[in-house]
Protein backbone atom coordinates (compact mmCIF):
# COMPACT_ATOMS: atom_id res chain seq x y z
CA UNK A 1 0.00 0.00 0.00
CA UNK A 2 1.29 3.47 -0.94
CA UNK A 3 0.86 6.45 1.35
CA UNK A 4 1.86 9.93 0.24
CA UNK A 5 2.07 12.99 2.47
CA UNK A 6 1.56 16.40 0.86
CA UNK A 7 2.28 19.52 2.91
CA UNK A 8 2.21 23.19 2.02
CA UNK A 9 1.03 26.60 3.10
CA UNK A 10 -2.64 27.29 2.48
CA UNK A 11 -2.31 30.09 -0.11
CA UNK A 12 0.23 28.25 -2.30
CA UNK A 13 -1.15 27.55 -5.85
CA UNK A 14 1.42 24.77 -6.36
CA UNK A 15 0.16 23.03 -3.24
CA UNK A 16 -3.35 23.25 -4.79
CA UNK A 17 -2.11 21.53 -7.97
CA UNK A 18 -0.31 18.76 -6.01
CA UNK A 19 -3.40 18.27 -3.83
CA UNK A 20 -5.71 17.75 -6.81
CA UNK A 21 -3.24 15.40 -8.47
CA UNK A 22 -3.06 13.32 -5.27
CA UNK A 23 -6.88 13.18 -5.18
CA UNK A 24 -6.89 11.78 -8.74
CA UNK A 25 -4.39 9.10 -7.73
CA UNK A 26 -6.51 8.14 -4.73
CA UNK A 27 -9.65 7.83 -6.87
CA UNK A 28 -8.00 5.72 -9.59
CA UNK A 29 -5.77 3.51 -7.43
CA UNK A 30 -7.42 1.21 -4.84
CA UNK A 31 -4.38 0.88 -2.55
CA UNK A 32 -3.34 4.51 -2.54
CA UNK A 33 -3.78 6.87 0.44
CA UNK A 34 -3.01 10.56 0.87
CA UNK A 35 -2.40 12.57 4.03
CA UNK A 36 -2.57 16.37 3.68
CA UNK A 37 -0.93 18.90 5.96
CA UNK A 38 -2.03 22.51 5.49
CA UNK A 39 -0.13 25.22 7.36
CA UNK A 40 -0.81 28.90 7.80
CA UNK A 41 1.70 30.94 5.76
CA UNK A 42 3.27 32.31 8.98
CA UNK A 43 3.76 28.79 10.33
CA UNK A 44 5.19 27.29 7.15
CA UNK A 45 8.89 28.25 7.22
CA UNK A 46 9.72 27.12 10.80
CA UNK A 47 7.65 23.95 10.37
CA UNK A 48 9.41 23.05 7.10
CA UNK A 49 12.85 23.71 8.58
CA UNK A 50 12.13 21.46 11.55
CA UNK A 51 10.78 18.69 9.29
CA UNK A 52 13.78 18.76 6.95
CA UNK A 53 16.24 18.88 9.84
CA UNK A 54 14.62 15.83 11.41
CA UNK A 55 14.72 13.80 8.18
CA UNK A 56 17.91 15.15 6.66
CA UNK A 57 16.19 16.70 3.63
CA UNK A 58 17.17 19.84 1.72
CA UNK A 59 13.75 21.02 0.55
CA UNK A 60 13.00 24.76 0.89
CA UNK A 61 9.67 25.55 -0.79
CA UNK A 62 5.95 24.73 -0.81
CA UNK A 63 4.69 22.11 -1.30
CA UNK A 64 6.76 19.19 -0.06
CA UNK A 65 5.76 15.63 -0.93
CA UNK A 66 7.16 12.42 0.50
CA UNK A 67 6.29 8.76 0.58
CA UNK A 68 5.75 6.96 3.90
CA UNK A 69 7.24 3.47 4.08
CA UNK A 70 4.32 2.02 6.02
CA UNK A 71 5.24 -1.55 5.13
CA UNK A 72 8.84 -1.34 6.34
CA UNK A 73 8.96 1.50 8.84
CA UNK A 74 11.72 4.06 9.00
CA UNK A 75 11.69 7.66 7.76
CA UNK A 76 9.90 8.57 4.57
CA UNK A 77 11.39 8.98 1.09
CA UNK A 78 11.39 12.53 -0.22
CA UNK A 79 9.76 13.01 -3.63
CA UNK A 80 10.15 16.78 -3.85
CA UNK A 81 7.96 19.71 -4.79
CA UNK A 82 5.05 20.10 -7.19
CA UNK A 83 7.01 19.44 -10.39
CA UNK A 84 8.79 16.39 -8.94
CA UNK A 85 5.46 15.00 -7.78
CA UNK A 86 3.98 15.38 -11.30
CA UNK A 87 6.92 13.48 -12.78
CA UNK A 88 6.51 10.79 -10.09
CA UNK A 89 2.77 10.37 -10.82
CA UNK A 90 3.28 10.34 -14.60
CA UNK A 91 6.20 7.91 -14.52
CA UNK A 92 4.73 5.37 -12.05
CA UNK A 93 0.99 5.65 -12.65
CA UNK A 94 0.56 7.46 -15.98
CA UNK A 95 -1.55 10.25 -14.42
CA UNK A 96 -0.78 13.96 -14.94
CA UNK A 97 -2.28 17.26 -13.82
CA UNK A 98 -4.03 19.47 -16.37
CA UNK A 99 -4.77 22.39 -14.03
CA UNK A 100 -4.40 25.91 -15.44
CA UNK A 101 -2.65 28.68 -13.52
CA UNK A 102 -5.92 30.59 -13.02
CA UNK A 103 -7.58 27.51 -11.51
CA UNK A 104 -4.60 26.91 -9.23
CA UNK A 105 -4.74 30.50 -7.96
CA UNK A 106 -8.50 30.31 -7.36
CA UNK A 107 -8.18 27.05 -5.41
CA UNK A 108 -5.31 28.52 -3.36
CA UNK A 109 -7.59 31.42 -2.37
CA UNK A 110 -10.29 29.00 -1.28
CA UNK A 111 -7.73 26.99 0.68
CA UNK A 112 -6.55 29.96 2.75
CA UNK A 113 -10.16 30.97 3.52
CA UNK A 114 -10.93 27.43 4.65
CA UNK A 115 -7.74 27.27 6.71
CA UNK A 116 -8.57 30.48 8.55
CA UNK A 117 -12.12 29.27 9.22
CA UNK A 118 -10.94 25.89 10.54
CA UNK A 119 -8.32 27.57 12.77
CA UNK A 120 -10.97 29.91 14.17
CA UNK A 121 -13.28 26.99 14.96
CA UNK A 122 -10.50 25.07 16.69
CA UNK A 123 -9.56 28.15 18.72
CA UNK A 124 -13.19 28.58 19.75
CA UNK A 125 -13.37 24.95 20.90
CA UNK A 126 -10.21 25.40 22.94
CA UNK A 127 -11.63 28.55 24.53
CA UNK A 128 -14.69 26.63 25.71
CA UNK A 129 -12.47 24.37 27.78
CA UNK A 130 -10.29 26.49 30.05
CA UNK A 131 -7.74 24.35 31.87
CA UNK A 132 -6.74 25.07 35.44
CA UNK A 133 -3.13 26.15 35.71
CA UNK A 134 -1.12 24.49 38.48
CA UNK A 135 2.40 25.73 39.14
CA UNK A 136 5.10 23.79 41.00
CA UNK A 137 8.30 25.57 42.01
CA UNK A 138 11.65 23.77 42.32
CA UNK A 139 10.30 21.30 39.77
CA UNK A 140 13.55 19.32 39.74
CA UNK A 141 12.72 18.12 43.25
CA UNK A 142 11.79 14.43 43.57
CA UNK A 143 8.67 15.58 45.40
CA UNK A 144 7.48 17.32 42.23
CA UNK A 145 8.17 14.16 40.22
CA UNK A 146 5.77 12.18 42.41
CA UNK A 147 3.06 14.86 42.34
CA UNK A 148 2.57 15.61 38.66
CA UNK A 149 1.02 12.26 37.74
CA UNK A 150 -1.79 12.55 40.29
CA UNK A 151 -2.52 16.14 39.25
CA UNK A 152 -2.57 15.19 35.55
CA UNK A 153 -4.99 12.31 36.09
CA UNK A 154 -7.69 14.67 37.31
CA UNK A 155 -8.23 13.14 40.75
CA UNK A 156 -7.09 16.29 42.54
CA UNK A 157 -8.97 19.14 40.86
CA UNK A 158 -12.04 17.18 39.91
CA UNK A 159 -13.08 14.65 37.30
CA UNK A 160 -13.45 16.16 33.86
CA UNK A 161 -11.30 19.22 34.65
CA UNK A 162 -8.44 19.82 32.25
CA UNK A 163 -5.17 20.96 33.79
CA UNK A 164 -2.07 22.73 32.56
CA UNK A 165 1.00 22.05 34.72
CA UNK A 166 3.72 24.67 34.87
CA UNK A 167 7.11 23.48 36.10
CA UNK A 168 9.30 26.31 37.41
CA UNK A 169 12.97 25.41 37.68
CA UNK A 170 16.47 26.88 37.73
CA UNK A 171 18.38 27.04 34.41
CA UNK A 172 20.90 24.42 35.52
CA UNK A 173 18.07 21.91 36.14
CA UNK A 174 16.41 22.28 32.73
CA UNK A 175 17.51 18.88 31.42
CA UNK A 176 16.17 17.04 34.46
CA UNK A 177 12.78 18.71 34.21
CA UNK A 178 12.66 18.18 30.44
CA UNK A 179 12.98 14.45 31.09
CA UNK A 180 10.08 14.61 33.54
CA UNK A 181 8.02 16.53 30.97
CA UNK A 182 8.65 13.87 28.32
CA UNK A 183 7.69 11.10 30.72
CA UNK A 184 4.45 12.88 31.61
CA UNK A 185 3.58 13.26 27.93
CA UNK A 186 4.12 9.52 27.49
CA UNK A 187 1.36 8.86 30.04
CA UNK A 188 -1.18 10.39 27.63
CA UNK A 189 -3.50 11.58 30.42
CA UNK A 190 -6.77 12.74 28.78
CA UNK A 191 -7.16 15.71 31.12
CA UNK A 192 -3.60 16.99 30.78
CA UNK A 193 -3.83 19.92 28.35
CA UNK A 194 -0.10 20.65 28.38
CA UNK A 195 3.06 20.79 30.47
CA UNK A 196 5.02 24.03 30.45
CA UNK A 197 8.65 24.11 31.50
CA UNK A 198 9.93 27.57 32.41
CA UNK A 199 12.56 29.49 34.33
CA UNK A 200 10.46 32.67 34.27
CA UNK A 201 8.54 33.22 37.52
CA UNK A 202 6.04 35.58 35.88
CA UNK A 203 5.18 33.04 33.21
CA UNK A 204 4.88 30.28 35.80
CA UNK A 205 2.53 32.21 38.09
CA UNK A 206 0.37 33.83 35.41
CA UNK A 207 -3.31 32.87 35.79
CA UNK A 208 -2.38 30.08 38.20
CA UNK A 209 -5.23 28.53 40.18
CA UNK A 210 -2.89 26.63 42.52
CA UNK A 211 0.79 27.13 43.33
CA UNK A 212 2.87 24.64 45.31
CA UNK A 213 6.17 25.93 46.70
CA UNK A 214 8.81 23.23 47.09
CA UNK A 215 11.83 25.47 47.58
CA UNK A 216 14.72 24.21 49.67
CA UNK A 217 16.93 26.81 51.34
CA UNK A 218 19.51 24.89 53.33
CA UNK A 219 20.79 26.11 56.68
CA UNK A 220 24.47 25.34 57.03
CA UNK A 221 25.88 24.29 60.38
CA UNK A 222 27.64 27.62 60.91
CA UNK A 223 24.68 29.75 59.80
CA UNK A 224 22.76 31.61 62.46
CA UNK A 225 19.01 31.18 62.58
CA UNK A 226 18.39 34.86 61.94
CA UNK A 227 20.50 34.84 58.79
CA UNK A 228 18.70 31.74 57.53
CA UNK A 229 15.34 33.41 58.08
CA UNK A 230 16.52 36.47 56.16
CA UNK A 231 17.53 34.30 53.22
CA UNK A 232 14.10 32.67 53.21
CA UNK A 233 12.46 36.09 53.45
CA UNK A 234 14.40 37.37 50.45
CA UNK A 235 13.34 34.44 48.28
CA UNK A 236 9.68 34.52 49.27
CA UNK A 237 9.46 38.32 49.08
CA UNK A 238 10.50 38.13 45.44
CA UNK A 239 7.98 35.37 44.86
CA UNK A 240 5.29 37.48 46.54
CA UNK A 241 5.87 40.47 44.24
CA UNK A 242 5.26 38.33 41.15
CA UNK A 243 2.42 36.38 42.76
CA UNK A 244 0.62 39.57 43.68
CA UNK A 245 0.65 40.87 40.11
CA UNK A 246 0.16 37.76 37.97
CA UNK A 247 -1.79 35.01 39.77
CA UNK A 248 -5.57 34.84 40.11
CA UNK A 249 -6.97 36.56 43.22
CA UNK A 250 -8.40 33.26 44.49
CA UNK A 251 -5.24 31.23 43.80
CA UNK A 252 -4.58 28.52 46.39
CA UNK A 253 -0.99 28.61 47.68
CA UNK A 254 0.64 25.74 49.59
CA UNK A 255 4.04 26.33 51.16
CA UNK A 256 5.86 23.01 51.44
CA UNK A 257 9.45 21.94 50.82
CA UNK A 258 12.02 22.38 53.56
CA UNK A 259 12.66 25.32 55.81
CA UNK A 260 10.57 27.47 58.16
CA UNK A 261 7.20 26.81 56.53
CA UNK A 262 5.11 28.98 58.87
CA UNK A 263 7.54 31.88 58.44
CA UNK A 264 7.63 31.53 54.65
CA UNK A 265 3.83 31.36 54.43
CA UNK A 266 3.63 34.52 56.54
CA UNK A 267 6.06 36.36 54.24
CA UNK A 268 4.09 35.32 51.16
CA UNK A 269 0.78 36.38 52.65
CA UNK A 270 2.14 39.67 53.99
CA UNK A 271 3.43 40.87 50.62
CA UNK A 272 0.47 39.73 48.48
CA UNK A 273 -2.43 42.05 49.39
CA UNK A 274 -4.32 41.13 46.21
CA UNK A 275 -4.44 37.45 47.23
CA UNK A 276 -6.96 36.19 49.78
CA UNK A 277 -5.03 35.77 53.03
CA UNK A 278 -6.82 32.52 53.87
CA UNK A 279 -5.54 31.07 50.59
CA UNK A 280 -1.88 31.04 51.67
CA UNK A 281 -1.23 28.05 53.93
CA UNK A 282 1.67 25.98 55.26
CA UNK A 283 1.79 22.20 54.93
CA UNK A 284 1.27 20.46 58.27
CA UNK A 285 -0.16 17.21 56.92
CA UNK A 286 3.19 15.49 56.51
CA UNK A 287 3.87 15.71 60.26
CA UNK A 288 0.26 14.75 60.90
CA UNK A 289 0.67 11.63 58.76
CA UNK A 290 3.92 10.75 60.55
CA UNK A 291 2.10 10.89 63.88
CA UNK A 292 -0.84 8.85 62.56
CA UNK A 293 1.35 6.13 61.10
CA UNK A 294 3.20 5.69 64.41
CA UNK A 295 -0.12 5.16 66.19
CA UNK A 296 -1.33 2.80 63.44
CA UNK A 297 1.77 0.61 63.70
CA UNK A 298 1.42 0.45 67.47
CA UNK A 299 -2.17 -0.81 67.43
CA UNK A 300 -1.92 -2.66 64.08
CA UNK A 301 -4.46 -0.76 61.99
CA UNK A 302 -4.10 1.02 58.67
CA UNK A 303 -2.96 4.62 58.89
CA UNK A 304 -6.14 5.87 57.19
CA UNK A 305 -8.07 4.51 60.18
CA UNK A 306 -6.48 7.05 62.55
CA UNK A 307 -8.57 10.22 62.48
CA UNK A 308 -8.70 13.67 64.07
CA UNK A 309 -5.09 13.73 65.24
CA UNK A 310 -4.03 17.39 65.30
CA UNK A 311 -0.62 19.04 65.01
CA UNK A 312 -0.50 22.49 66.60
CA UNK A 313 2.25 25.05 66.24
CA UNK A 314 5.32 25.78 64.14
CA UNK A 315 5.87 23.20 61.40
CA UNK A 316 9.53 22.27 61.34
CA UNK A 317 9.96 23.95 64.73
CA UNK A 318 8.12 23.27 67.96
CA UNK A 319 4.81 21.47 67.61
CA UNK A 320 2.27 19.89 69.91
CA UNK A 321 0.66 16.59 68.90
CA UNK A 322 -2.89 16.51 70.23
CA UNK A 323 -4.57 13.12 70.72
CA UNK A 324 -7.58 14.33 72.65
CA UNK A 325 -10.04 13.99 69.77
CA UNK A 326 -8.06 11.31 67.91
CA UNK A 327 -9.99 8.14 67.17
CA UNK A 328 -9.44 4.83 65.39
CA UNK A 329 -11.59 2.99 62.88
CA UNK A 330 -11.18 -0.57 61.70
CA UNK A 331 -9.49 -1.74 64.88
CA UNK A 332 -9.43 -5.41 65.87
CA UNK A 333 -11.02 -5.72 69.29
CA UNK A 334 -13.75 -7.29 71.34
CA UNK A 335 -16.26 -4.69 70.19
CA UNK A 336 -17.17 -4.63 66.51
CA UNK A 337 -19.25 -2.11 64.63
CA UNK A 338 -20.05 -0.71 61.18
CA UNK A 339 -17.32 0.96 59.12
CA UNK A 340 -17.99 4.36 60.69
CA UNK A 341 -17.62 2.99 64.24
CA UNK A 342 -14.58 4.38 66.02
CA UNK A 343 -12.91 4.30 69.43
CA UNK A 344 -10.59 6.83 71.13
CA UNK A 345 -6.87 6.38 70.49
CA UNK A 346 -6.16 6.41 74.23
CA UNK A 347 -8.37 3.37 74.78
CA UNK A 348 -6.71 1.45 71.99
CA UNK A 349 -3.09 2.22 72.84
CA UNK A 350 -3.43 1.23 76.54
CA UNK A 351 -0.01 2.73 77.31
CA UNK A 352 0.24 6.34 78.48
CA UNK A 353 3.93 6.00 79.18
CA UNK A 354 4.62 5.03 75.56
CA UNK A 355 2.58 7.98 74.31
CA UNK A 356 4.60 10.37 76.43
CA UNK A 357 8.08 8.93 75.83
CA UNK A 358 8.82 6.55 72.96
CA UNK A 359 6.08 7.98 70.77
CA UNK A 360 7.48 11.48 71.13
CA UNK A 361 11.08 10.42 70.59
CA UNK A 362 10.10 8.41 67.55
CA UNK A 363 8.36 11.40 65.97
CA UNK A 364 11.39 13.60 66.54
CA UNK A 365 13.61 11.25 64.56
CA UNK A 366 11.00 9.81 62.20
CA UNK A 367 12.20 11.61 59.10
CA UNK A 368 15.83 10.69 59.68
CA UNK A 369 14.87 7.07 60.35
CA UNK A 370 12.88 6.58 57.15
CA UNK A 371 15.39 8.44 54.97
CA UNK A 372 18.21 6.45 56.51
CA UNK A 373 16.45 3.25 55.51
CA UNK A 374 15.72 4.54 52.01
CA UNK A 375 19.16 6.10 51.53
CA UNK A 376 17.44 9.05 49.87
CA UNK A 377 14.79 11.67 50.59
CA UNK A 378 11.31 10.39 51.49
CA UNK A 379 9.75 12.24 48.58
CA UNK A 380 6.77 9.97 47.96
CA UNK A 381 5.12 10.55 51.35
CA UNK A 382 5.73 14.30 51.14
CA UNK A 383 4.21 14.45 47.67
CA UNK A 384 1.16 12.51 48.81
CA UNK A 385 0.65 14.79 51.81
CA UNK A 386 0.59 17.81 49.48
CA UNK A 387 -1.76 16.14 47.02
CA UNK A 388 -4.17 15.00 49.74
CA UNK A 389 -4.23 18.53 51.20
CA UNK A 390 -4.94 20.11 47.80
CA UNK A 391 -7.62 17.49 47.06
CA UNK A 392 -9.43 18.13 50.36
CA UNK A 393 -9.08 21.88 49.98
CA UNK A 394 -10.39 21.89 46.42
CA UNK A 395 -13.18 19.33 46.73
CA UNK A 396 -13.93 19.25 50.46
CA UNK A 397 -13.05 16.48 52.90
CA UNK A 398 -15.17 13.51 53.85
CA UNK A 399 -17.38 13.69 56.89
CA UNK A 400 -16.54 15.95 59.81
CA UNK A 401 -12.87 14.99 60.16
CA UNK A 402 -10.20 17.30 61.54
CA UNK A 403 -6.90 18.03 59.80
CA UNK A 404 -3.87 20.16 60.61
CA UNK A 405 -3.09 23.25 58.55
CA UNK A 406 -0.76 26.22 58.97
CA UNK A 407 -3.00 29.29 58.64
CA UNK A 408 -2.83 32.97 59.52
CA UNK A 409 -4.08 33.32 63.08
CA UNK A 410 -7.09 35.52 63.74
CA UNK A 411 -6.97 35.06 67.50
CA UNK A 412 -8.44 31.56 67.71
CA UNK A 413 -7.73 29.77 71.01
CA UNK A 414 -6.47 33.06 72.45
CA UNK A 415 -3.37 32.93 70.23
CA UNK A 416 -1.78 36.12 68.87
CA UNK A 417 -3.01 37.42 65.56
CA UNK A 418 -0.71 37.97 62.62
CA UNK A 419 1.32 34.73 62.77
CA UNK A 420 0.94 31.53 60.77
CA UNK A 421 0.08 28.76 63.23
CA UNK A 422 -0.87 25.11 62.62
CA UNK A 423 -4.45 24.64 63.83
CA UNK A 424 -7.22 22.02 63.55
CA UNK A 425 -9.38 22.71 60.48
CA UNK A 426 -12.25 21.24 58.52
CA UNK A 427 -12.52 21.50 54.74
CA UNK A 428 -15.56 22.48 52.75
CA UNK A 429 -15.42 22.75 48.99
CA UNK A 430 -12.86 25.45 48.22
CA UNK A 431 -12.55 26.64 51.80
CA UNK A 432 -11.32 25.68 55.26
CA UNK A 433 -12.52 26.70 58.69
CA UNK A 434 -10.83 26.41 62.06
CA UNK A 435 -12.50 23.95 64.45
CA UNK A 436 -13.13 25.97 67.60
CA UNK A 437 -14.78 23.32 69.78
CA UNK A 438 -11.62 21.70 71.14
CA UNK A 439 -11.10 22.15 74.87
CA UNK A 440 -7.46 22.53 75.82
CA UNK A 441 -5.99 22.46 79.31
CA UNK A 442 -4.08 25.29 80.92
CA UNK A 443 -0.78 23.48 80.45
CA UNK A 444 -1.41 22.90 76.76
CA UNK A 445 -2.51 26.49 76.32
CA UNK A 446 0.74 27.56 77.96
CA UNK A 447 2.62 25.41 75.46
CA UNK A 448 0.78 26.92 72.52
CA UNK A 449 1.45 30.43 73.81
CA UNK A 450 5.15 29.61 74.06
CA UNK A 451 5.17 28.30 70.47
CA UNK A 452 3.44 31.52 69.42
CA UNK A 453 6.25 33.49 71.06
CA UNK A 454 8.70 31.42 69.01
CA UNK A 455 6.89 32.42 65.83
CA UNK A 456 6.69 36.07 66.88
CA UNK A 457 10.45 36.16 67.42
CA UNK A 458 11.00 34.63 63.98
CA UNK A 459 8.75 37.34 62.56
CA UNK A 460 10.66 40.07 64.44
CA UNK A 461 13.84 39.14 62.59
CA UNK A 462 12.27 40.82 59.55
CA UNK A 463 9.82 43.14 61.29
CA UNK A 464 11.46 44.38 64.55
CA UNK A 465 9.04 45.72 67.16
CA UNK A 466 8.87 49.51 67.50
CA UNK A 467 11.18 51.01 70.12
CA UNK A 468 9.52 52.74 73.04
CA UNK A 469 11.19 55.99 74.07
CA UNK A 470 11.80 56.45 77.83
CA UNK A 471 9.99 59.19 79.77
CA UNK A 472 11.67 62.61 79.83
CA UNK A 473 14.58 62.75 82.25
CA UNK A 474 15.06 58.97 82.32
CA UNK A 475 18.27 57.71 80.78
CA UNK A 476 17.71 55.11 78.02
CA UNK A 477 19.41 51.80 78.72
CA UNK A 478 19.78 48.55 76.89
CA UNK A 479 20.53 50.07 73.50
CA UNK A 480 23.12 47.47 72.64
CA UNK A 481 20.91 44.54 73.61
CA UNK A 482 18.07 45.92 71.53
CA UNK A 483 20.33 46.05 68.51
CA UNK A 484 21.18 42.39 68.74
CA UNK A 485 19.71 40.10 66.12
CA UNK A 486 17.37 37.50 67.52
CA UNK A 487 19.09 34.16 67.94
CA UNK A 488 22.60 35.54 68.55
CA UNK A 489 24.53 36.65 71.60
CA UNK A 490 27.18 39.31 71.85
CA UNK A 491 29.85 37.08 70.34
CA UNK A 492 27.69 36.18 67.33
CA UNK A 493 27.12 32.62 68.51
CA UNK A 494 23.72 31.01 68.55
CA UNK A 495 21.62 32.10 71.50
CA UNK A 496 21.53 29.80 74.48
CA UNK A 497 17.79 30.04 74.76
CA UNK A 498 17.35 27.57 71.92
CA UNK A 499 17.18 24.44 74.02
CA UNK A 500 15.26 21.23 73.65
CA UNK A 501 12.20 20.25 75.54
CA UNK A 502 9.46 17.66 75.42
CA UNK A 503 5.96 18.78 76.37
CA UNK A 504 4.02 15.91 77.92
CA UNK A 505 0.42 16.70 78.62
CA UNK A 506 -2.61 14.50 79.14
CA UNK A 507 -3.96 15.59 75.76
CA UNK A 508 -0.94 14.80 73.66
CA UNK A 509 2.77 15.26 73.25
CA UNK A 510 5.07 18.03 72.06
CA UNK A 511 8.04 17.64 69.79
CA UNK A 512 10.63 20.09 68.55
CA UNK A 513 12.48 19.83 65.27
CA UNK A 514 13.72 23.42 65.01
CA UNK A 515 16.23 25.37 67.04
CA UNK A 516 13.74 27.74 68.65
CA UNK A 517 12.01 26.72 71.86
CA UNK A 518 11.07 28.52 75.04
CA UNK A 519 8.65 26.07 76.61
CA UNK A 520 8.42 26.51 80.41
CA UNK A 521 10.30 23.83 82.31
CA UNK A 522 7.52 23.28 84.79
CA UNK A 523 5.32 21.80 82.10
CA UNK A 524 7.90 19.21 81.11
CA UNK A 525 7.42 16.91 84.07
CA UNK A 526 4.41 18.10 86.00
CA UNK A 527 1.94 17.58 83.16
CA UNK A 528 -1.64 17.18 84.22
CA UNK A 529 -3.40 13.92 83.54
CA UNK A 530 -6.80 15.07 84.79
CA UNK A 531 -8.40 15.17 81.36
CA UNK A 532 -7.83 11.43 80.71
CA UNK A 533 -11.26 9.97 81.32
CA UNK A 534 -11.02 6.34 80.25
CA UNK A 535 -10.56 3.56 82.78
CA UNK A 536 -7.45 2.36 81.01
CA UNK A 537 -5.80 5.75 81.26
CA UNK A 538 -6.76 6.17 84.91
CA UNK A 539 -5.28 2.80 85.77
CA UNK A 540 -2.10 3.89 84.01
CA UNK A 541 -1.89 6.91 86.30
CA UNK A 542 -2.36 4.81 89.41
CA UNK A 543 0.33 2.41 88.27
Amino acid sequence: MTKLVIAGHADCPYYARAELLADDLKINLPSFSVHKIVKHPKEWEPWLQQLCKKNGWGHRKSPIVWRELIDRGGKGVLIGGSNEFQEYASGYYGITSKQMSTDMTKIAGENIETKLLVDAEEEHERSLSKPLHVCITNAASPVAYHMVREIAQGDVLGKGTEVSIKLLTEPDCIKTVEGMKMEMEDLACPLLRNIVLTTDVKHAFKDASAIIFLDEIAQSEDMEKAEWLRQNAEVYTEYAKVLNSTALPDVKVIVAGTGPLNFNAFILGHFTPSILRQNVVALARLEENHAKSAIARRIKVKTAGVLNLVIWGNIGGTTHTDLKKAKVRGCDGAIWGPPFYSRPVGEMVHDDKWLQTEYLEGLKTYKETIEGALQHRAAFSEAHSIISLLTDWWNGSKGDNLYSLGVLSEGWYDLPEGIVFSLPVKFQKGNWEVAQDINISEDVHKTLKSIAEELIKEKEVIFPPPRVSPPPGVEEVGDESEKKVFGTDETGEAGKENGEMNEQSGEGVTKEDGPLSKIPEESEVDSKEGEKTTDTEKSGEEA
